[in-house]
């Protein structure tokens, strides 16, 4: 987590706006009506949404769960006592004081191998690569016979972290805690959880993830294409193993205890793009946007989130060829955006324009125009910020780029437009009529 309480980073996120926030909303406040609301069409970790609040009522929507949830405790957290936070604490420990005892024998297996993993990383890769309980005849016979025993107990429905995810983005007993933490804000709330306490519990797994980057785009990969092991992960797994999920927990409340609630009302919605857009009404005076610049779906990063936010069971997409889980563990039927789909972002941007000149309301377009590929992907950009901007003149008056780190600005078509893009990791097309 970093940022000041006013500007907290609920998640570890992939294209965050926290450095953008004060140009954001500049651009927002030049262009939107007076005394009417923001729309936030692709809300993210809430953090825009949260800024925009402070001067204006804010429709923020997002197809993800997870947003919505990140949404509602960055506009109006609520305050846990000491007693509250300890009864909750209590009721976790309750569960995991049922369950541990049917799992001791793969908490013993991922102890011993963590604490070898300094002079032989072997059987801690082995976990990592076949710990899921959903995974079945893979690893080491000792690994599967642990974990068959640990199936007699548990069940993908009560204990869903640690049935897919645990050994693999978690340790097995990091995994346990957060069901555990899940298993007691239900016991305290029901179906309708506390979205603070659901927050806080996202931002716990968020940093006690053993990934690259702290999402969930793919298990790190311990072993080279030829089987031989590799050595630069054993540093980063075995400390990120180490945290306390329940430490981080109370942590993450605490955060949120002191952060303020927003000025005015942020509603979230989560819906569609095109569903969100077919409902706004003239209460809404400008739209923000800063969906997906690439390939990359943003379900794929974040699906275990995704399953804490919803609280179900998520079922696994197979591997490509396999009945086996995907090696990611993804969540089936996971969104997949018009925005990352080279066929269809051309169409999908054309029906947001088209969107916002029905509703006759400016438009600010987060976009980035520098490619982050490899070489095996060179360009990951789905469109170009000319394209784009030549789009967007076929639907507003005036197309005018930012750059927001210099606050720059070139109009469409201007000799100084290139320069104006060039260097710029992010900017903002600012489109009025």
């Amino acid at each position: 987590m970093t940022g000041t309480p006013a500007d907290l980073r609920p998640i570890h996120y992939m294209g965050n706006k926290s450095r953008f926030l004060d140009a954001i909303q500049a651009a927002v406040d030049d262009v939107a009506r007076p005394n009417t609301a923001a729309c936030d069409l692709f809300a993210g970790t809430a953090v825009v949404a949260r800024r925009l609040a402070q001067r204006r009522p804010v429709v923020c929507s997002d197809i993800q769960a997870y947003s919505m949830v990140l949404a509602g405790a960055l506009t109006a957290p609520r305050t846990f006592s000491e007693r509250e936070v300890a009864h909750l604490v209590e009721l976790a420990r309750d569960w995991l004081g049922t369950t541990t005892p049917h799992v001791r024998g793969l908490l013993g297996l991922e102890g011993r191998a963590l604490s070898a993993a300094g002079a032989d990383p072997t059987a801690l890769a082995d976990v990592i690569e076949w710990g899921s309980l959903a995974v079945t005849g893979k690893g080491s016979d000792e690994l599967q016979s642990k974990k068959d025993a640990a199936r007699g107990a548990l069940n993908p429905e009560n204990a869903t972290l640690t049935w897919y995810y645990g050994g693999v983005y978690f340790s097995y007993r990091q995994a346990l805690e957060l069901d555990a933490l899940r298993h007691a804000a239900r016991a305290l709330w029901g179906v309708e959880r506390d979205q603070t306490a659901v927050a806080a519990l996202m931002g716990t797994a968020s940093d006690a993830a053993s990934t690259i980057g702290n999402h969930f785009a793919q298990p790190v990969q311990p072993r080279w294409a030829d089987g031989t092991l590799k050595r630069n992960w054993v540093t980063s797994v075995t400390r990120s193993r180490q945290l306390s999920v329940f430490d981080g927990f109370k942590a993450w409340l605490a955060r949120y205890a002191l952060i303020q609630p927003t000025t005015h009302r942020c509603i979230a919605v989560q819906a569609d793009y095109q569903d969100t857009l077919s409902a706004l009404g003239p209460e809404v005076g400008v739209i923000y946007a800063d969906p997906p610049y690439t390939r990359d779906h943003y379900s794929r990063f974040y699906h275990v989130l995704e399953t804490i936010a919803v609280d179900d069971d998520p079922g696994v997409t197979p591997g490509q060829g396999t009945s086996q889980p995907s090696r990611g563990l993804y969540r089936e039927n996971r969104h997949q955006s018009p925005f990352s789909i080279r066929t269809q972002v051309g169409p999908a941007f054309q029906e947001l324009f088209g969107h916002a000149k029905r509703l006759d309301v400016p438009l600010v377009l987060s976009y980035s125009p520098m490619s982050e590929g490899t070489r095996a992907r060179p360009e990951t950009r789905m469109m170009s910020v000319e394209s784009l901007m030549s789009v967007a003149s076929e639907y507003f008056a005036e197309v005018r780029l930012r750059d927001v780190a210099s606050s720059s600005h070139s109009r469409f078509n201007r000799v100084d437009l290139s320069a104006a893009i060039d260097g710029s990791a992010e900017v903002l097309i600012v489109a009025t009529n």
